[in-house]
């Protein structure tokens, strides 16, 4: 992953503002999560503090958590033993998934992460990754900036396909159209299940493009 998106999550202020995230489970989420199999194992990449992952754990999902940052996995550990949980979360390089093939039932990409992967090359690499740890018949959902509303409603955030959301930084986000996540899918030799658009919160908040898919 590039350095770019390493150091802007090493950034303990930039972790710290996680904290006000809203930690319930958006609508698109709840909806997607009906597909899974009681009990499923997931991993949950780009865990962040842990939002996906403790919402999971609570309806009976067993999680694993990984993110590339230092600072988030100390944050979110302790902020899992606070909570009681019992959740493994691990450090990890960001594109290469350590663990052995057909290891889970459900992979997520949630909050955006995948346009935090730039370019479409890596993307393939990772999202055959992601493939490769799911078991037969398992599920990839992922989630994206959506370019169409950001051009109607940010367009100076825009350059190009790219979404810059913070003023003065290097950081940004990847954003896509439908094609390009049916696209996605297809090159992972993946089959499309569900794609929809979702609001982030609350329709005012905008929309993301969320996808789902099967091994």
């Amino acid at each position: 992953m590039s350095n770019v998106v390493e150091n802007w999550y090493e950034d303990k202020n930039n972790v710290d503002e996680m904290f006000n995230w809203n930690s319930e489970l958006k609508d698109w989420e709840k909806s997607v999560i009906k597909h899974f199999p009681s009990g499923a194992r997931i991993l949950d990449i780009g865990c962040g503090l842990g939002r996906e992952a403790f919402a999971l754990s609570d309806l009976g999902f067993n999680v694993i958590g990984i993110d590339i940052s230092k600072e988030v996995i100390l944050q979110v550990k302790k902020l899992s033993a606070d909570k009681g949980y019992k959740i493994p979360f691990y450090e990890y390089d960001g594109e290469h998934l350590d663990f052995s093939a057909d290891s889970f039932d459900v992979v997520l990409i949630w909050s955006q992460t995948l346009g935090l992967i730039y370019g479409n090359e890596r993307k393939q690499m990772f999202l055959g990754e992601c493939k490769r740890v799911l078991k037969k018949d398992g599920l990839l959902s992922f989630s994206t900036h959506d370019y169409n509303y950001l051009k109607e409603n940010y367009p100076n955030c825009l350059v190009d396909q790219k979404f810059y959301p913070y003023a003065n930084a290097e950081i940004y986000w990847e954003a896509f159209e439908e094609d390009d996540l049916k696209m996605f899918a297809d090159q992972a030799g993946m089959d499309v299940l569900v794609f929809e658009k979702g609001s982030i919160y609350k329709p005012e908040d905008g929309t993301i493009l969320h996808c789902l898919c099967r091994k």
